[in-house]
């Protein structure tokens, strides 16, 4: 569990004035702060009230709508509850877009200002005073439009965060609420997914839902204007929008489609390196990396292949955009002239800025509404399929029992350590000293710890972290415990090295050029050319960014797997599933639209001050210093918004490594009935990323307010300025230098925002790039390679080995000096903390070890970690099974036949159990095996390490499979019971990384100094005899030169 961090400071936006919540001044101290040093969580103001997640997961009325289904006897909808709770609050934000619409009026203006110029007349004053009067109009226009689109937006994507905040909270507590059934067919994949891509889909709709509306009123508005500027002619260029728009609708609901394609394998994708990450030790041990880079790797093949089609659908949208003015000015012109019309420049730009004004809501946003609400109605299917088999525990027979019922029936395995306990109760000691006990058994520590011996002092040793609730005092011990560090925040700028790695991640040298000479073609060509090369530009733009994110995942991927197991012991499964999910997202989807809007902005303020250049040069006198203010702002923001983004980042993944230890923790969270304790801890989760999100969007708006009042400014200056020099001033002059300055400014702001956005979203790429670039392990394999039968006696020596699990960590085996013989069965004791696992993960090179260790005359660290890891066999104290087929589960390889997969089962007793299945060795298992029992995923794990030494003439009992079935091999046996090692060849007793004992169990138990000796009286008085007893009877075996132990 990610500690939560001290109070926060009060949101100033709570107290701000009318004007400081207009212009967003009350984040000013936060911006000083950002400028002058790198930003923290305690930096961050309290999310506001309304914003909070338990009290907006509240408001949904989810439970109500599902009673009141079930009384209809319907399904419930999401839909109509999301409606219900939003609609009023929703709605009064769409007022703020009407009145922006009603600022249309602005082109009018402008064709009246060049009118003046058109009919000039000095002597005229009413005409003068009427021409101030439109510049006023422009000025005061531009300011609105300015105020008002910034206040819809802001609005906008709070809602959308608030939406996205309650469904958070509900699929959360729907999470707790799964039962063993809906469990089975639920993967943390699939609701990690939830959380992090299809609630998004809120955040999105918010912005453009109101333009469905809004675009038939506003093209309507304009036909009208149109009409009474240049007459009928209009239709034609309205014709072209109006058939662009059903063709974009269409792409819409392509997207759509492919947005629920992608969706499932998304979710498959991140189930699957969930299970990789929780089980990387064991597919490390077992050297299966490459099985699961493969399945891994096909998954996003299909999701990129695609994501890719999707891309094209976006580049094809977007180049429509980017080409649909140019044809409509181009035909209306046309249409115009040919009618007998005489073309003025009044008309022309009147026409000209009306088709500009129309055609963002149109082709752009318009189209966006439909394909984010095709979107958002699949992301709320797939949101109410997690409701539909979530279904209440409450409504359950047996309520939390049932959940317990399985983990717990499979932990009753220790009924001679439970005998223990209860003896050490009926002793009724003054002090009760509980050293890790029954670890298996949960719920009976927690009744009898906490129950028979709740007034009694006790001192309990555990590594498990849910007793400590009950604790009256907690003390960590440094040494033991590995922390978990916090995750790390890069600083400063996003570097060119880090651009320069994404493009040429997506594409060579060569295929950039290719690139730039697209773009440069599609802005100096003929109307039908440019055309043309736009579509081919944005289509190959859009195949190299989305190319760029598969190379950087595939990159990510492979050195995560390559990474040493430390990383993943200080690194929450929820951090690293953060970037396979959300960053990732970033890279398939919003960070290719961005950088193609801006690239192709950027060439249209390139192509305005060209021509702007040439026919008018003075109008860019004032552009310089424009550029220069707009590049300091750009800067300053930056400073800020930059840590803002990389706090987002941070703050989100507690969110979903909380998720995940849930989901993996269920049945303890329900035995202990703390569902509620463990929803606030989401909600407090929840908020600390809502004050980092809610930053970031209100800093976005504060930069786009101050960019535009800048714009606001040209404009005023330019439309002024052009009455003040009237006298040398031709009307198409005005006209140019009018339009130009709304155009370039407009323009310009967006183009400085959109390269804010592009450097805020590249942090995902620095976040993706940092984990592609994590130290590797040794080579999985190297030129030395040992024989084929390697190795064929088994004998293993351990000289002078020290070990820690990295550089900054104590040692944890320290001048390890042992010789295991050939086939030799060791069994390997001590207390907590000894170093028992630490010594296998020496010999599988888990961290590479100080000093030599042999196997067979081959030092370990000489040969590649594969052909060690693979020749050696582990059964995990903690089953591992993986998503997949029974027969993927015991040989990913495929090198076994299947009559060697049934002998396997047999030998554990599992064949019946897998004939039983419908599908047998195809069957699929569920996440982490959980449609068998824990036993049952034991003794897959068992057949999986004696695969290797199948005899199908064996017939034994489950009990001797062991030492029957490893006969030939060397085997090292980890004990927590002492009953399972006594009747070892020889017993290792560790004590502090150090080795204390190592010999014969009977001779152990003569020296009644010892540790193992007290060991086993620890035990108690008859189980202490029944183990001296077993250890006597077992025979000293004799050792044979050439053939090991018989």
């Amino acid at each position: 569990m990610e500690p939560l961090r001290k109070e926060a400071r009060d949101n100033p936006s709570a107290s701000a004035n009318l004007l400081s919540k207009i212009f967003f001044c009350w984040l000013n101290p936060l911006f000083r702060i950002g400028y002058k040093r790198k930003l923290e969580e305690d930096d961050m103001y309290k999310v506001l009230p309304e914003d909070a997640s338990n009290r907006l997961g509240e408001e949904l009325y989810w439970n109500q709508e599902v009673q009141q289904a079930a009384k209809e006897m319907r399904p419930p909808k999401l839909t109509t509850v999301l409606v219900h709770c939003y609609w009023r609050s929703y709605s009064l934000i769409g007022i703020y877009i009407f009145i922006e619409v009603q600022c249309i009026i602005q082109p009018v203006l402008l064709g009246k200002l060049i009118e003046y110029f058109e009919s000039y007349d000095p002597i005229n004053t009413v005409a003068v005073y009427e021409a101030y009067s439109y510049a006023v109009g422009i000025s005061l226009s531009t300011i609105g439009l300015a105020v008002l689109h910034h206040l819809y937006f802001y609005h906008v994507q709070r809602a959308g965060m608030k939406i996205r905040v309650a469904m958070c909270h509900m699929i959360y507590r729907k999470a707790l609420c799964l039962n063993s059934t809906a469990l089975a067919k639920t993967t943390t994949g699939q609701i990690v997914n939830l959380l992090s891509n299809d609630v998004n889909k809120f955040d999105e709709v918010t912005l453009y839902l109101h333009f469905l509306w809004i675009g038939p009123l506003q093209a309507a508005t304009v036909i009208l204007l149109l009409m009474y500027a240049i007459g009928p002619s209009c239709l034609a260029g309205m014709a072209v929008f109006f058939i662009l728009m059903p063709i974009q609708t269409m792409f819409g609901r392509l997207f759509s489609r492919l947005r629920a394609e992608t969706a499932v394998l998304t979710d498959e994708r991140i189930r699957t390196m969930n299970e990789v990450i929780s089980g990387i030790r064991v597919i490390k041990m077992y050297g299966w990396e490459k099985p699961f880079a493969a399945l891994v790797d096909e998954v996003r093949r299909l999701e990129i292949s695609k994501i890719m089609k999707s891309s094209y659908l976006r580049g094809l949208n977007m180049a429509s955009f980017f080409v649909a003015s140019k044809i409509i000015i181009f035909i209306t012109v046309c249409v115009y002239v040919l009618n007998g019309n005489k073309l003025s420049a009044s008309r022309v730009f009147m026409a000209v800025s009306l088709y500009g004004a129309v055609r963002l809501t149109i082709t752009l946003f318009f189209p966006f509404a439909i394909e984010k609400v095709s979107e958002s109605l699949i992301s709320i299917r797939r949101i109410k399929l997690h409701l539909d088999t979530a279904q209440d525990m409450d409504l359950l027979p047996g309520g939390d029992l049932m959940m317990v019922g399985d983990r717990g029936s499979n932990l009753s395995g220790g009924q001679k350590a439970r005998v223990s306990l209860a003896r050490a109760v009926y002793q009724d000691a003054d002090i009760y000293l509980l050293d890790d006990p029954l670890s298996a058994v949960d719920a009976e520590v927690g009744r009898c710890i906490c129950g028979l011996l709740r007034k009694k002092p006790r001192i309990l040793v555990t590594h498990q972290l849910q007793y400590l609730k009950a604790a009256d005092q907690i003390i960590v011990l440094k040494e033991v415990m590995q922390p978990t560090e916090e995750e790390r925040r890069l600083e400063g700028n996003i570097g060119l090295r880090m651009y320069v790695k994404y493009f040429m991640a997506g594409g060579n040298f060569l295929v950039l050029l290719v690139l730039i000479l697209l773009n440069a073609l599609a802005h100096v060509s003929l109307t039908a050319t440019s055309v043309v090369f736009g579509f081919l530009r944005s289509l190959l733009f859009f195949n190299i960014l989305v190319s760029s994110a598969q190379t950087l995942h595939n990159s990510m991927f492979n050195a995560i797997l390559r990474t040493p197991v430390h990383f993943f012991d200080i690194n929450p499964i929820g951090r690293i599933l953060n970037r396979f999910s959300k960053d990732i997202g970033y890279l398939d989807s919003l960070l290719p639209w961005t950088f193609v809007d801006f690239i192709q902005v950027f060439l249209q303020v390139i192509g305005v001050i060209a021509v702007a250049a040439i026919i008018i040069p003075w109008i860019l006198i004032p552009v310089v210093p424009l550029l220069a203010v707009f590049l300091f702002l750009r800067r300053y923001f930056l400073q800020t918004s930059r840590d803002i983004k990389r706090l987002e980042s941070t703050t989100r993944s507690p969110v979903f490594s909380h998720l995940s230890s849930s989901l993996q923790g269920l049945s303890t969270i329900r035995a202990f009935k703390v569902q509620q304790k463990f929803q606030q801890m989401f909600d407090e989760y929840q908020d600390l990323h809502s004050e980092a999100w809610f930053l970031f969007l209100t800093t976005s708006r504060w930069f786009a307010v101050r960019l535009d009042g800048i714009c606001s400014i040209f404009v005023t200056i330019t439309a002024f300025g052009c009455l003040y020099l009237r006298d040398g001033l031709e009307p198409g002059a005005v006209g140019l230098a009018l339009s130009y300055a709304v155009t370039l400014t407009g323009m310009f702001q967006w183009g400085v925002r959109q390269s804010a956005e592009i450097e805020n979203m590249m942090t995902s790429v620095e976040r993706v790039v940092e984990y592609a670039e994590l130290e590797s392990e040794a080579p999985w394999e190297t030129d030395k390679q040992p024989p084929h039968d390697w190795p064929k006696t088994g004998s293993i020596t351990f000289d002078r080995v020290n070990y820690s699990y990295s550089a900054s960590e104590p040692l944890v085996l320290k001048n390890l000096t042992v010789v295991f013989t050939s086939r030799e069965k060791v069994g390997i004791v001590g207390r907590t903390g000894a170093g028992k696992s630490s010594l296998i993960s020496a010999l599988f090179r888990l961290a590479e070890p100080d000093g030599r260790i042999w196997i067979d005359g081959f030092q370990t660290s000489a040969i590649g970690l594969h052909t060690l890891r693979q020749k050696m066999s582990i059964i995990p104290q903690d089953p591992v099974l993986f998503t997949g087929t029974m027969r993927k589960n015991l040989d990913p390889f495929s090198q076994h036949t299947d009559e060697d997969l049934w002998n396997a089962l047999q030998e554990v007793q599992m064949k019946a159990v897998v004939e039983e299945l419908p599908n047998k060795l195809e069957t699929v298992l569920t996440e982490s095996g959980s449609n068998f029992s824990m036993g049952q995923r034991q003794l897959v794990c068992l057949a999986r390490a004696i695969l290797p030494n199948v005899d199908p003439r064996t017939d034994s009992l489950i009990q001797q499979t062991i030492r029957d079935k490893f006969q030939e091999c060397t085997v090292l046996t980890i004990a927590h019971r002492l009953n399972t090692i006594i009747d070892c060849d020889r017993i290792l007793v560790l004590d502090a990384g150090r080795i204390r004992e190592y010999d014969e169990p009977y001779v152990l138990l003569q020296n009644q100094d010892g540790l193992f000796y007290q060991m086993v009286q620890q035990t108690g008085r008859a189980e202490a005899a029944s183990l001296l007893h077993t250890a006597k009877q077992v025979t000293t075996p004799t050792f044979v030169p050439g053939q090991g132990c018989h």
